[in-house]
């Protein structure tokens, strides 16, 4: 430096590194908008399952057993999978879990299958391989309680309260969760 001035060569260096130091900040600014605005679109697909059943209808003022489930969450649900945990044993499809657990219920129902048909007691729905969407529910299980279905309606009614599910499901951006209790749910690389 010859009489206070900088040379030319020093003005270059400190606006080199002055262009790196706001090039960095730039980059790093737009990493943590591009981070917040990944997080802001998983939260707005996350899709969280739940769980509920109930033995009254309100609207028709009758006992009728539901079990649903409810998409709580924002995005849709690809539900590949459920599993029905009842006493510590894991049933693969709603027919086996009402075998174990109403069995005498549900012997009576063979019985009487085109009567029962006939006046809508009993009504299911497919669960898996369906997408349910965010804020939807599905009442999976109807069933009303009548003559014929009262044995097994009085004992589902207690054995609900033993029942949890298990859920396997993906959202629209592939990514998967399993819940075992209402909104509990851990990440999972896919559903098997």
């Amino acid at each position: 430096m010859k009489n206070g001035k900088i040379s030319a060569q020093k003005l270059n260096f400190i606006i080199a590194v002055c262009a790196i130091l706001i090039s960095s900040a730039s980059f790093y600014a737009t990493y943590l908008q591009a981070d917040a605005a990944n997080k802001q679109v998983k939260a707005m697909t996350l899709p969280l399952l739940q769980f509920s059943t109930g033995n009254w209808n309100s609207d028709l003022k009758k006992k009728q057993l539901t079990f649903t489930l409810k998409n709580a969450g924002l995005g849709a649900a690809i539900i590949k999978n459920i599993n029905f945990i009842y006493k510590n044993k894991k049933y693969y499809s709603l027919t086996k879990y009402l075998h174990a657990c109403c069995e005498q219920g549900i012997s009576l129902l063979s019985e009487h299958k085109r009567e029962i048909e006939n006046e809508e007691s009993l009504i299911t729905s497919k669960l898996v391989d369906t997408i349910l969407a965010g804020q939807q529910s599905n009442e999976f299980l109807m069933l009303n309680s009548t003559q014929l279905t009262k044995p097994l309606w009085l004992s589902l009614n207690d054995e609900r309260w033993k029942t949890k599910l298990e859920v396997c499901y993906c959202s629209l951006l592939d990514d998967c969760y399993i819940t075992k209790e209402n909104g509990v749910t851990k990440s999972i690389e896919e559903c098997l």
